[in-house]
């Protein structure tokens, strides 16, 4: 079976990293081709605010035109989100020359263009995901809205979360320190929702708890709100990344109830169960979901957030235990090796139909 895969980015961007690139050498009965929207020398500022950036996203676009030749000869195309973004009649190509799709999502795009401020695009481009959903032979999904809304238009659907690498993710002994360390790991994109939780630890600091909060991947433009906090921030890097995060007593998400947060999978929470590490986030659809085992902690309000830390800095060996039982859930349902034969059945079911 020749095998094409369309991510829209690189190893570089988290997304497709952990949704395609890190699967592919699981693939050796495939023959396969990758071949990305945007490659490595994009960065998110660049884009239209610049004439170089114009430039280089028209020449992304010409690209993935040019691409539609090798897909005349697939078998089947992987397409991560959609084949060209912000464009319509991404559909019309593939039912033209009868090609047939998978489709994958890890987020509520489709809120890019229903929710979009700009009235034009949102007349435009509202069904435009619907409509590569309704078209595709299957639908991955990385949380339970996504799969609620791909549902609305295709009942092909496997829900199979972001997912971590277990050989990586190779670590049983978490460091001691007598410090409560609060963890946090993400993007300049996402180091926004951090913000929320600013007053809960000016409180957390006036009731004297021994705690520092440590940030991975965090925006240190935003860094002088958090002025006269223990608060550091660790870059991120994907040789360290586990390291790192095994140094936390425990992992947060702090996510506002958004339509497009509402998408989100709970991977922030994966990452910090894989490493045997207890969680507190706030309670939308993917992060309850992974709790399987009921004993993770969640939190809304202020005060809630207060209480769910001094809970777990008062009880470590109960919530060091949460952690144990936490690796195992990431072994068993949140890992590659528990998920690839998932794809492995998609795709061999999917080619069969054909």
């Amino acid at each position: 079976m020749r095998l094409l895969f369309f991510p829209k980015y690189t190893e570089k961007g988290a997304s497709s990293r952990y949704r395609t690139y890190q699967y592919l050498h699981y693939f050796n009965d495939y023959e396969i081709e990758v071949f990305p929207f945007f490659d490595n020398r994009y960065t998110p500022s660049q884009s239209f605010k610049s004439i170089k950036g114009v430039f280089y996203v028209a020449f992304c676009y010409f690209r993935r035109c040019l691409n539609m030749l090798r897909i005349k000869r697939s078998d089947l195309v992987f397409l991560e989100y959609e084949f060209m973004p912000y464009l319509p009649f991404n559909t019309f190509f593939f039912k033209l020359f009868n090609i047939n799709y998978i489709v994958d999502y890890d987020d509520a795009i489709f809120h890019n263009y229903d929710l979009h401020p700009n009235r034009f695009i949102r007349f435009l481009l509202k069904d435009k995901v619907s409509k590569v959903i309704k078209f595709s032979k299957t639908v991955i999904t990385g949380s339970p809205y996504l799969t609620g809304f791909a549902k609305k238009y295709n009942q092909n659907v496997v829900e199979i979360p972001t997912s971590i690498n277990l050989n990586k993710y190779n670590t049983n002994n978490n460091p001691i320190s007598s410090k409560f360390i609060i963890g946090w790991i993400g993007s300049k994109a996402t180091s926004y929702n951090l913000l929320s939780l600013i007053s809960v630890f000016e409180s957390l600091k006036a009731k004297d708890l021994n705690f520092e909060i440590r940030c991975i991947g965090f925006d240190r433009e935003l860094e002088n709100q958090f002025k006269n906090l223990p608060f550091f921030i660790v870059d991120w890097n994907s040789e360290t990344e586990v390291e790192e995060i095994s140094k936390f007593s425990v992992g947060i998400m702090p996510l506002e109830n958004t339509a497009f947060n509402k998408g989100k999978c709970a991977f922030k929470l994966i990452q910090y169960m894989a490493c045997g590490i207890p969680t507190i986030s706030t309670p939308l659809p993917a992060n309850i979901k992974v709790n399987r085992n009921n004993f993770n902690l969640f939190a809304n309000s202020k005060d809630e957030w207060i209480n769910a830390f001094i809970e777990l800095n008062k009880n470590p060996k109960r919530f060091k235990e949460i952690g144990h039982l936490n690796r195992i859930i990431v072994e068993n349902h949140y890992s590659i090796q528990s998920n690839i034969n998932l794809y492995k059945n998609i795709f061999k079911s999917t080619y069969c139909v054909f």
